[in-house]
């Protein structure tokens, strides 16, 4: 386990957009309850900036604090590794293949690298559909877990410490990491020396600007001081992207979107019936009576591509109703001169 009493640097930051330092207090999130007393506070402000209106933490978790934290060390980080990204890897690959649909439109094959890529299920995925795939992360337990057991080809370390080859890639990805970059601005401009002139970057991110985000307000499940240090809605990630001279061409929810208009609007209609109607009925009822009677929890379902467990449909339909609080962008990198 990660030495926890290492991680109590604190420091103050500027608008990570336009570099101004006025800011308005939007939320004070306090830290789970098993993080009290470690990371220097225990109760964070989500400000927002005056002048341009990124999101973020300030002050925020330091550089040596962050390192700590991405080692993954106390039994809450293990378990939830193991409960989401591991035992319901299966449940992801609808997602993933969502992103794929909208790469392969405009990049059918090539090299693709996936930025943080965490336990490297996309890749899996992206291999499969004909990619050669490459992913990079700075968790050690992520970096052990995908050489040792997925076999991938893996670049360890920080982009700042890695000689990684420029203008190499045809696609660079990045799922819900920007959100927790220290600069979000410069990784986008490192995404963009990585890839090949006129390739396709593709993030995905939480939306603060969704309806449900903002139901939700400051109990908004992604409201994440220690990890989540910015939080984008769609204009202000565009508006960054477009800065680093990043082209978007197409955006969407992470439930619905889809290259065809029509059938975009169709995972609409459906994923309101799935995610909202569904989850509100098991959040209600299912979930009350499985607390009472444990009997309810003893099933299992196979699914196309994996099982559905009592303990895999809780992780997965979380504690609260929301759909597409998070979003995807495609966009084009630059033709460099």
């Amino acid at each position: 386990m990660a030495d926890l009493t290492k991680a109590h640097g604190i420091e103050t930051v500027s608008c990570n957009q336009c570099g101004e330092s006025s800011t308005t207090i939007k939320f004070q999130i306090p830290v789970r309850d098993d993080q009290e007393g470690v990371y220097g506070m225990d109760v964070w402000d989500i400000v927002e900036c005056t002048n341009c209106g990124l999101v973020y933490t300030n002050p925020r978790p330091d550089a040596a604090a962050l390192d700590v934290f991405y080692e993954f060390g106390s039994e809450w980080d293990y378990q939830y590794i193991q409960d989401w990204f591991i035992a319901n890897a299966d449940l992801q690959r609808p997602t993933w293949n969502r992103y794929l649909s909208l790469i392969k439109a405009q990049q059918p094959t090539g090299k693709l690298l996936d930025i943080g890529c965490g336990a490297g299920t996309f890749l899996l995925e992206a291999k499969k559909a004909g990619y050669d795939v490459f992913g990079q992360d700075v968790s050690p337990y992520f970096i052990e877990y995908c050489q040792k057991e997925q076999g991938l080809p893996i670049f360890a370390g920080d982009l700042d410490d890695l000689d990684l080859p420029q203008n190499e890639y045809d696609v660079v990805t990045a799922f819900d990491v920007i959100e927790h970059h220290p600069d979000p601005s410069k990784l986008l401009k490192q995404m963009v020396d990585l890839a090949k002139p006129g390739g396709y970057i593709l993030i995905s991110t939480h939306d603060i600007g969704n309806f449900y985000a903002k139901l939700h307000g400051e109990k908004w499940r992604h409201l994440l001081p220690i990890g989540h240090l910015t939080y984008f809605t769609r204009d202000s990630l565009k508006a960054m992207m477009r800065k680093n001279n990043i082209e978007p061409i197409k955006e969407g929810g992470i439930h619905t979107v889809n290259n065809s208009r029509m059938i975009e609007i169709k995972n609409k209609i459906q994923q309101f019936g799935r995610v909202i109607l569904l989850r509100s009925l098991i959040l209600a009822t299912y979930k009350p009576l499985t607390e009472r009677f444990e009997a309810l929890t003893k099933w299992e379902i196979n699914l196309k591509g994996g099982v559905l467990t009592h303990k895999k449909l809780l992780t997965r339909v979380g504690t609260q109703v929301i759909m597409d609080d998070d979003m995807v962008i495609l966009a084009k990198a630059p033709q460099k001169s």
